[in-house]
């Protein structure tokens, strides 16, 4: 009776799809003490049962909510519970817009069912689309962290605990050890607050850059969300054009003094000018030591006859 509920729960959908539920949770007291038991000490629900002085439906109903909130998946592996708390501070990265495609390795028959009555999903704010096979998410999920590989880890904390719900709510299997089946197949990186963007904005001016190799669009001003973002979004080097480029280009422009584009052009053109004012004087010089020079000259040269014979 419990499953057919939950079915129906998971079957019910809108016009934008289906939707399951609310935000990860957070976990109760109790509910980290039966995770802690599972998978630091590797009891089975028996034996928690016992420890607990409880029911054995009791240990069940909390096996199922870990589930359900993403910390403990099927695998039966705990789940590391880290919420991702957006931090807008100042000149801070921003990691949003992650696409996964996800092959799926196990799936129950109650996965068919739900793909029967709908393709589209919607979890935690995440779009879900289902396939046979294979699962896409589109992330709805920012995460804030002072530079980019602090912004990456966060956002894998995050997934890990949301694979493991995802595999709850669809009776599938995602995560393996050592299987290469989740594909990150786009992210973006912004600078909030960056000093470009914020002049765009009030100059309306839009900003644009496209690789040289393949024309894919890798940079771009955005205020979409008003935080005035400096975004690299390639989808093979979104992280690489924040962390080697973009974030140094304007850290060095923020820690060193830097002439405006009109200076540099002025300087570049005296600097020419007195290049080719020292290159005149210096030949006008080369002419008049030639000129002082005494002239060298040419010794004459005796002509000896070569005898007829030797001897």
């Amino acid at each position: 009776m419990r499953e057919k509920k939950v079915v129906k729960r998971l079957l019910k959908t809108t016009k934008h799809g289906c939707f399951l539920g609310k935000g990860l949770s957070k976990l109760t007291q109790t509910e980290k003490d039966v995770l802690y038991l599972l998978t630091q000490e590797f009891l089975t629900p028996n034996q928690i049962q016992i420890r607990r002085q409880c029911s054995q439906q009791a240990i069940s109903k909390i096996i199922c909510n870990l589930k359900k909130k993403g910390a403990y998946n099927i695998g039966c592996e705990m789940v590391v519970k880290k919420h991702p708390t957006p931090q807008p501070n100042y000149n801070t990265i921003r990691l949003h817009a992650q696409q996964f495609n996800i092959k799926i390795l196990y799936q129950d028959y109650k996965y068919n069912e739900i793909l029967e009555k709908s393709n589209t999903i919607t979890i935690d704010g995440n779009t879900i689309r289902l396939n046979q096979d294979t699962i896409e998410i589109y992330s709805k999920q920012s995460f804030y962290a002072d530079d980019v590989q602090k912004a990456t880890v966060k956002s894998f904390e995050y997934w890990n605990r949301f694979f493991a719900r995802l595999e709850h709510d669809l009776k599938v299997i995602l995560v393996k050890p050592r299987s290469q089946n989740i594909k990150l197949v786009n992210q973006h990186y912004a600078e909030t607050n960056n000093e470009l963007a914020e002049e765009s904005e009030k100059k309306g001016y839009r900003i644009k850059l496209y690789t040289t190799d393949d024309g894919r669009l890798w940079f771009t001003i955005d205020n979409s969300l008003n935080q005035h973002e400096a975004e690299t979004l390639h989808p093979s080097s979104a992280k690489e054009d924040m962390q080697d480029t973009v974030k140094p280009f304007f850290n060095d422009m923020r820690d060193k003094p830097h002439y405006l584009p009109s200076q540099i052009r002025a300087t570049v053109e005296t600097t020419l000018e007195l290049v080719k004012e020292v290159a005149a004087a210096q030949l006008n010089q080369t002419k008049l030591m030639e000129t002082l020079l005494p002239k060298p000259i040419k010794e004459k040269t005796i002509k000896t006859e070569r005898p007829d014979y030797v001897g």
